[in-house]
């Protein structure tokens, strides 16, 4: 998908990419459960970042160890079964983690059940949070110099910015609104720490398919043929933060009926053994 995209791009189309989603089925045995594809994941990658791989996949991304293996050149191959989905921007992740040094191959093994939320964080941590633009102009040195300190950027001084685009990636495990045009306020005083230059280091920069794997259920990329923006799907503030209310309250309401359901069945199994 990424190739195809990034192949349109460079002949002068446009367009907004949303999240890839999987096809999933309902059990034919029972109609309650919902299944999603999984795969068998095979790595081989140098001893010392077994550990790191392992982390990665059997946190947050559910997936299952199945064997593990070393070999005399210093190998060690890593068999795991997971949710397709988790697989999602994993590539790129593990040759940053591995250094390079792994090899990965995964095929379709079948439909099983849901493996519910999944997160990919790494070592079973949370999604990674975004740096959200409140404002629109010009990204100036004396914002993004402060940014800088709250995670990695993904913009520069002098790129256009308009609310609702993703600037950076939080240290935080949750979005903030921030705001990368404001200025620097004059006066007529001149102090040495006023003076001083801002250094910015180079922003990150992600190529299409690396953005796929990176951008939440609410965000989307924008592509023309001179930029690739990840932005959220909805730009206004005030409407992102009622959706996220509604969105928790159905999942505590969710997560209630499922407690209670379970509660249920468990009373009504020990009144049958009563």
């Amino acid at each position: 998908m990424g190739i195809l995209i990034e192949q349109m791009r460079r002949e002068g189309y446009e367009m907004c990419v949303s999240p890839p989603q999987i096809v999933t089925k309902i059990c034919p045995d029972d109609p309650k459960k919902v299944l999603e594809p999984f795969e068998e994941v095979v790595i081989d990658v140098d001893a010392e970042y077994a550990g790191t791989v392992i982390d990665s996949l059997t946190g947050g991304r559910k997936g299952n160890l199945m064997e593990m293996h070393d070999d005399s050149d210093g190998k060690t191959r890593l068999v795991f079964e997971m949710p397709s989905r988790s697989l999602l921007g994993f590539t790129s992740e593990m040759a940053t983690s591995t250094r390079g040094t792994a090899v990965m191959h995964h095929y379709y093994v079948g439909d099983r059940e849901w493996a519910g939320e999944i997160s990919k964080g790494g070592g079973g941590g949370g999604e990674r949070g975004k740096m959200v633009s409140n404002a629109s102009g010009k990204a100036t040195t004396f914002a993004l110099s402060n940014l800088s300190e709250r995670g990695t950027l993904l913009v520069e001084t002098g790129d256009d910015i308009y609310p609702g685009m993703v600037v950076g990636e939080s240290s935080r495990g949750s979005d903030m609104e921030v705001n990368p045009v404001k200025a620097k306020e004059t006066n007529n005083m001149r102090t040495q720490s006023k003076e001083e230059r801002l250094i910015l280091s180079p922003p990150k920069r992600y190529t299409v398919e690396e953005l796929i794997g990176l951008m939440a259920d609410d965000e989307i990329i924008e592509v023309t043929p001179k930029s690739v923006r990840l932005r959220k799907a909805e730009l206004d503030a005030g409407i992102r933060v009622r959706a996220a209310k509604a969105r928790k309250k159905r999942l505590d309401a969710q997560n209630s009926n499922n407690n209670s359901s379970n509660n249920g069945a468990g009373n009504k199994k020990k009144g049958k053994r009563g």
